[in-house]
């Protein structure tokens, strides 16, 4: 974990890991970004997950994008040049028996949290624009 300590630093890095049964079931990641476009972004963060074409966009950063497997929010944190964001991605590794509707809004309600602490916890000068 780093922690961003104040408006000169430009770094922000956490993780949490669930686990179960000896499984790894969930890893939660956010850290500060700098993208030209929010469509690389999205590349980037769904290309070991999902398939480009499985992920919808929801409400929330930036840019929102979900699926069964991951939901990940591209946060506004820094207004400051450049002007920096936190790549905030749940991803589920072990899936249940809950029915796909119901596993991305888990994950997105998992992604909005996340980003709003993470928003905090990283000292952001930005409006997160995080709603739900």
């Amino acid at each position: 974990m780093h922690r961003r300590i104040d408006d000169s630093d430009r770094t922000y890095e956490t993780s949490c890991f669930v686990n179960g049964g000896g499984k790894m079931l969930l890893v939660a990641t956010a850290e500060m970004v700098g993208y030209d476009k929010a469509e690389e972004w999205v590349e980037d963060v769904v290309a070991n997950a999902s398939a480009p074409s499985d992920v919808t966009s929801f409400q929330a950063g930036d840019k929102a994008v979900a699926s069964e497997r991951i939901a990940a929010i591209y946060v506004p944190c820094r207004d400051e040049r450049p002007r920096e964001h936190l790549s905030v991605v749940v991803e589920l590794r072990q899936r249940g028996g809950a029915a796909a509707a119901e596993v991305r809004e888990g994950l997105m309600t998992l992604a909005r949290n996340a980003a709003r602490f993470a928003h905090q916890q990283a000292k952001c000068d930005a409006s997160a624009e995080v709603t739900g």
